[in-house]
């Protein structure tokens, strides 16, 4: 009987029935699986609301608050805004793929980004990454409404005070929008039709909408010296130590890795096909409006140390063009490059799609990764870190005894000892599982460091603290922060019996300031 109803029902039903089904499995695996360090990062924001931070633009943590007021503060809560642009990026996606080719290619683009390893599971996280990707990949839809070549063009004024919108609210997100911007220019460069459109207002009238709408960021750089401004465009460029032949060959390994070989290599040929035929609108558009990041991204790591994921919104769009490849193959002259719906390119995406997939989820229902370690190198050392899964537990088990040791020793002396961390991933997590203020005792720069107060780490001075590491991040407080002694105490915890952490809680005693190195200025000497 379900044979007979699943036969009846068109490509399109099918399409929307397993979309559903995904949905069901990503809202179930979201709610039930604990927040990774990013996730209770910008989640802290969200408890100290400001126009911008440190590291991104606040629409994270805008969202954030919203979700966390009405649902409270558990993974449901935190996660919804990025469950929520995720779909609908999903949508977009879909909709903008089969405007562009048909509806195989559609499918496609929309299964590459639910279950691969870099889209899919990627799309958990509760970052800036949802929201931004939602804006870009809105912006890109709007401005295909605007240029394309059929009765349903949008008018001039309507595309481009969308896009204003769209890209302010998406530089509120992520800086790196702005990277698809030369892109809408480059396309009406490159169209004849279309320069006629530089000479309106209404691309300028956009481009000062976006403008107002992200002052937020540019107030709050003000008032804080520009801290986001110098770590995004100039601190986290730096310290490649010139150039490095072997961290490009890195940086193109984890394109490989994270989109597969067969996926890349179809991702690969949309890009070209892109210059190739750009004769045709519609592969004009995915060259010129990814064209901008590839050509900033790929260039950096010959030059300084790079994130693998930054390509990732230039992919999501030749996510199309690949799609079209594999639904109606392609041809370069009288030359078959890949033929439709090619066995190859399906088969091959699948056999790495399937593994990788079954290797990233199967760990969070059952720690198996240690037995298949010990039985496949049954004399080398374990350790919990190789298994990612466990970064995502342990920190309400680490909560509950920091808060228990925090209240013995005030019991004990008369004096509460404040809490701290050593890096941002840990004062995040740490903050997460105690739902106390936790201070971060390192001079490296994050949202918390800057937004630490001088006069309120000078009170700190002379008190005691308990200050948490992690096997992934073990240090010792004694080389962050001056303090007479530091006793170290271990807490694990365990998943089905297996160990999965290991938190070291050190109780330091007379708090004496942050060590700084000779080339670092500290907060109060700074202007």
């Amino acid at each position: 009987m379900l044979a007979r109803y699943w036969k009846q029902r068109t490509l399109s039903q099918k399409v929307l029935i397993l979309f559903i089904l995904t949905l069901v499995f990503r809202t179930l695996f979201s709610t039930n699986v604990g927040l990774i360090d990013d996730e209770t990062y910008h989640w802290s924001w969200a408890k100290n609301l400001q126009l911008s931070y440190f590291d991104h633009p606040a629409m994270i943590a805008w969202l954030e608050a919203i979700t966390t007021k009405i649902f409270g503060d558990t993974y449901f809560g935190v996660r919804l805004p990025g469950f929520l642009c995720f779909t609908a990026t999903v949508v977009l996606l879909y909709k903008l793929a089969k405007d562009l080719f048909d509806e195989w290619a559609a499918i496609f683009a929309g299964f590459v980004v639910l279950w691969s390893p870099f889209w899919g599971f990627g799309g958990y996280v509760a970052s800036p990454e949802p929201p931004f990707m939602l804006c870009f990949v809105a912006a890109a839809y709007v401005f295909w409404q605007g240029v394309r070549e059929d009765s349903k063009q949008w008018s001039v004024k309507k595309t481009w005070l969308w896009l204003g919108v769209l890209m302010g609210l998406g530089l509120n997100s992520k800086f790196i929008i702005a990277l698809i911007a030369p892109g809408f220019g480059l396309y009406m460069l490159m169209t004849p039709s279309r320069r006629k459109d530089l000479l309106s207002p209404w691309p300028w009238v956009g481009f000062l909408i976006a403008t107002v709408m992200c002052s937020p960021i540019f107030i709050w750089n003000h008032l804080h010296d520009w801290p986001g401004f110098r770590y995004q465009f100039h601190d986290r460029h730096e310290g490649g130590g010139g150039i490095n032949i072997g961290r490009w060959f890195g940086f193109f390994g984890a394109q490989l890795l994270f989109c597969t070989p067969f996926l890349y290599a179809l991702v690969v040929l949309a890009f070209i096909s892109g210059f190739v035929k750009r004769a045709e609108a519609r592969w004009r558009y995915l060259f010129c409006l990814t064209v901008p990041s590839l050509a900033v991204f790929y260039p950096q790591p010959l030059f300084a140390d790079f994130k693998p994921h930054w390509s990732g919104a230039a992919y999501t769009l030749l996510l199309m063009g690949a799609g079209g490849i594999w639904s109606q193959g392609l041809m370069w002259g009288h030359r078959q490059i890949v033929k439709p719906r090619s066995k190859v390119y399906t088969r091959g995406i699948l056999a790495f799609f399937i593994p990788l997939t079954l290797i990233a989820y199967s760990p969070f229902f059952y720690p198996w990764i240690p037995s298949a370690f010990h039985l496949f190198a049954p004399h080398a050392e374990w350790k919990t870190t190789y298994d990612f899964s466990n970064e995502f537990t342990g920190w309400e088990e680490l909560g509950d005894f920091v808060n228990r040791r925090q209240r013995e020793i005030h019991a004990e002396t008369g004096h509460k000892p404040f809490l701290a961390a050593l890096r941002y991933e840990t004062t995040a997590q740490t903050t997460w599982g105690t739902k106390q203020k936790i201070y971060m005792l390192n001079s490296a720069r994050s949202n918390y460091t800057v937004m630490q107060p001088v006069e309120e780490m000078k009170n700190l001075e002379g008190q005691n603290a308990i200050v948490v590491t992690t096997e992934k991040y073990d240090s010792n407080p004694l080389e962050y922060a001056k303090f007479d002694s530091c006793d170290k105490q271990e807490l694990k915890t365990y998943r089905h019996g297996v160990h999965a952490r290991t938190f070291n809680v050190y109780l330091c005693k007379n708090f004496q300031g942050i060590i700084y190195s000779p080339g670092e200025i500290p907060p109060s000497a700074r202007h």
